[in-house]
């Protein structure tokens, strides 16, 4: 068995790039206990951190971590009882965050809820052009899903979009309504978020004897390559 591997900077690839960069979208990255990018209630309500980086991640090859986000209906007050994150400039501001080019048509991820007391997860995204909103995906259930599960949701019709956020959380806002809960300390996780397409680790057979492994799928400024060569030979 031979094993090569190759790791490969990529900078500036429109193949890669070419719908812009959702925030941290793996929540790989994390400073002060929040991850990098997004609006939590973390350290609002006392020591209460209802935004926790996790090492429960999927799919397994790609990255590290993961977002969890549990609700806490007592031992926490104010804004640190909501399980929520999201791609935000601040706590209480609505409206876009990061810009987006090209066409998206699916928003798409990976979670598992563990609801309590009837609590409605809420996973979506906001499209805007010139600041008002034109167009959005979400993912909305009560049921419990212990295992990591993909989710792939058409975005509604529009023309031109030019930016857009995203908002996570264990319980559900209704417009008008905030908050429809929570109801009990439910739990969310949440990761490896992106356009069009699941991340997922890319695995080919280019032939009958060699496997080729690119990861992660789709990249931002680095990907692993890693090529399996199995050969028999008559010396």
């Amino acid at each position: 068995m031979k094993n090569s591997t190759f790791i490969l900077a990529v900078l500036f690839l429109t193949i890669i790039t070419a719908k812009g960069q959702i925030p941290n979208n793996g929540f790989e990255n994390w400073t002060g206990g929040k991850p990098d990018g997004w609006v939590t209630c973390n350290g609002s309500g006392g020591t209460v951190s209802p935004v926790t980086q996790s090492l429960d991640h999927y799919p397994i090859i790609v990255g590290n971590s993961s977002i969890r986000l549990e609700n806490f209906t007592s031992g926490a007050t104010g804004c640190a009882t909501y399980g929520f994150a999201n791609t935000a400039l601040y706590l209480g501001y609505n409206g876009p965050t990061f810009p987006v080019t090209g066409h998206p048509t699916s928003f798409c991820g990976y979670y598992k809820f563990l609801p309590q007391n009837n609590d409605t997860m809420n996973i979506g995204l906001a499209l805007y052009k010139n600041g008002i909103m034109v167009a959005g995906a979400q993912i909305i259930g009560t049921n419990t899903v212990s295992n990591w599960t993909s989710f792939e949701i058409p975005i509604s019709s529009y023309t031109l979009v030019d930016s857009a956020s995203i908002g996570i959380s264990a319980f559900y806002a209704e417009p008008g309504l905030f908050p429809a809960g929570p109801w009990g300390n439910s739990v969310l996780y949440v990761d490896n978020i992106s356009y069009d397409n699941l991340i997922t680790s890319a695995v080919e057979q280019n032939n009958k004897n060699t496997f080729f492994y690119l990861y992660p799928n789709p990249a931002k400024d680095i990907v692993t390559i890693n090529f399996e060569n199995i050969f028999t030979s008559d010396l």
